[in-house]
């Protein structure tokens, strides 16, 4: 879905044979004029398709898709400005696209080229840093203060891209450099704006990216420096507090309260925010939460020291929307000849996401399925305090969380209709267990959503681990940091496809797990037929779901038949790379 209407945005349609006026349209008003705005940017009537878009736009003001579309107009129009604020609004109210990381990259290049030429730039010199004129040229680092876009992505996502990384990485040096002179002459605007993205950046990648000796010694002396000003309530420059949070979390200063008591420009207000106020209100949180069982297995305590260091995932937005469909509806529209039994229940849908650790997941299913109960449990608190925090107050009274160990979810006492662990079994000391245990709280009929790690597809990540043993590397964030870019220079750089490579947290979990298990669907299968359960079908992309549709069909394959499934696995080993998730409904 993302990829395709990422792909869509960025494509310019071709003018098409002149037409004397639009279709008529039944529906509502905007109906019409989305119609009509479309109509007119297919035929190539740019100016009248961006006076209908803003027409529209006026009336419904959260239409994505309308903003998205203008964006595009405008973009062909030559208004790059004005193309990336409709872009930006269309991405803060369909946020999920941000997933699609390489798709946001193109369409930052596609507005700045110059962006996109420095990139390359950046990635041809590494692990040289360059200064800004041989990065962008004439207009040195002024080519980047002023797009907007850019900054917006920085503060919003994780950057996943390797070129672009290496970029930022150079600029936060560049930006030390000029905060750490004596006498820093005032920054401009644009420059300000730059420094908060970065920094904010740098807090949602929780520092991943690579620090030279000489930079680290930098930020700890101007850090220091910040710390006695702010102590001695002498005056400390913007951009040098700024540069300060490009390498430390503001939260972890000693000065931190004498930071928060000050009056700052919004560019660095922002960022004292994200990294003191949101933090410390975190923190405040932890008494409050819930304690549903004890924990006190071997694993289990380990996998939660891990998460209560690197709480997994760091994310800014989560999908917005209200689908508001029945489970029936959703499954019946994916699944069509799966052969489930409804569970016809029109709404008070009890749903438990097991292992539910920022929240990110629990706040999406609560807005996917109608009249839903959520309890969302997980082993760690620091987790917890992340998503209590960053649940939207219309969705609080639907969404329980809890600290609790799954292997104990039998000793509270509840039942769900629906079971969500994707990603978390595979770190759990038997995962087949853990399991039994989630099918022993699911009410005869529920439906069970599951996510196991492939052996077949995580030959690199296996491969990687492997590299980490050999080496010492150790689940800090130093060697961290220092491991990535060993990986980034040997032969396994193409580990960094994956997602979860450009964040600390996402990074320990992804190499520096301190459990992890990898299925095989034999296993799978033996485990279904053994308790009875029905397989309803895999989770895909609508594109792959319909390649294989298509490929099993020619086949005479069934969409249901493990058996075969592994098959085409052995001989495609990349099917699973983003695990086995699956559906399940329990007899």
């Amino acid at each position: 879905m993302n990829r395709k209407q990422r792909r869509a945005a960025l494509k310019q349609q071709k003018p098409a044979a002149a037409s004397s006026a639009p279709p008529p349209v039944a529906g509502s008003n905007i109906d019409r004029l989305f119609a009509e705005a479309l109509w007119h940017q297919g035929h190539g009537n740019l100016g009248e398709a961006g006076k209908v878009f803003k027409q529209l736009l006026t009336a419904a003001p959260e239409h994505a898709e309308a903003w998205n579309n203008f964006g595009i107009v405008l973009r062909a129009q030559g208004k790059a400005v004005e193309a990336a604020a409709a872009f930006q609004q269309s991405l803060a109210l369909h946020p999920q696209l941000l997933d699609d990381f390489g798709g946001i990259a193109n369409l930052l290049i596609s507005l700045n080229p110059t962006l996109g030429a420095a990139m390359k730039r950046a990635e041809a010199a590494w692990p040289i840093r360059l200064p800004p004129k041989e990065l962008f040229g004439p207009s040195g680092i002024a080519a980047v203060t002023g797009d907007k876009l850019l900054h917006w992505v920085l503060r919003s996502t994780t950057v996943r891209n390797i070129e672009l990384e290496w970029l930022l990485t150079a600029l936060r040096q560049t930006l030390l450099q000029a905060a750490a002179v004596d006498a820093p002459a005032p920054a401009d605007e644009g420059l300000l704006d730059l420094a908060s993205a970065l920094a904010s950046q740098c807090f949602i990648n929780e520092y991943a990216f690579a620090q030279t000796p000489d930079e680290t010694e930098t930020a700890g002396r101007l850090r220091d420096a910040i710390v006695a000003a702010a102590q001695s309530n002498s005056p400390i420059a913007p951009l040098g507090l700024l540069a300060v949070a490009m390498y430390y979390p503001l939260h972890a200063l000693s000065a931190a309260p004498a930071l928060l008591e000050r009056r700052w420009a919004a560019p660095v207000a922002d960022v004292v925010t994200q990294q003191i106020r949101e933090p410390w209100q975190e923190r405040e949180l932890r008494a409050s939460v819930p304690r549903l069982t004890a924990i006190d297995d071997e694993v289990s305590l380990l996998v939660q020291r891990q998460y209560e260091e690197n709480p997994y995932p760091r994310w800014v937005y989560a999908a917005a929307g209200k689908q508001d469909v029945t489970i029936d509806e959703y499954l019946q529209l994916r699944f069509p000849a799966s052969g489930f039994h409804p569970l016809n229940k029109n709404g008070d849908l009890d749903i438990l996401v097991a292992g539910c650790g920022t929240g990110r997941h629990p706040i999406e299913v609560a807005q996917l399925f109608k009249d839903t109960r959520v309890l969302a449990v997980d082993l760690s608190l620091t987790s917890l305090c992340y998503a209590i925090r960053k649940t939207p107050r219309a969705l609080a009274g639907r969404i329980e969380y809890a600290q609790a160990d799954i292997l104990k979810l039998a000793s509270v006492g509840r039942t769900f209709d629906m079971v969500e662990a994707g990603g978390v079994l595979h770190h759990m000391a038997d995962p087949l267990d853990a399991w039994r245990t989630l099918l022993s709280v699911l009410r005869p009929g529920g439906f069970m959503r599951l996510g196991f790690y492939s052996e077949l597809a995580r030959r690199d990540v296996a491969s990687a681990r492997t590299f980490i043993a050999e080496r010492g590397y150790r689940p800090s964030d130093e060697d961290i940091r220092r491991c990535r870019q060993d990986l980034l220079a040997s032969p396994l750089k193409g580990i960094a496809r994956s997602g979860d490579f450009f964040s600390i947290s996402d990074c320990r979990d992804l190499l520096f797990h301190v459990q992890e298990h990898r299925l095989t669907l034999p296993q799978i299968n033996s485990f279904i037929g053994e308790h009875g359960l029905k397989f309803i079908g895999f989770v895909f992309g609508p594109q792959a779901h319909m390649h294989y549709r298509e490929r099993f069909a020619a086949a005479g394959w069934s969409m249901q038949d493990l058996a075969r499934w592994h098959a085409f696995e052995t001989e495609h080993p990349d099917t699973f790379a983003g695990m086995y998730q699956f559906w399940l409904q329990k007899n």
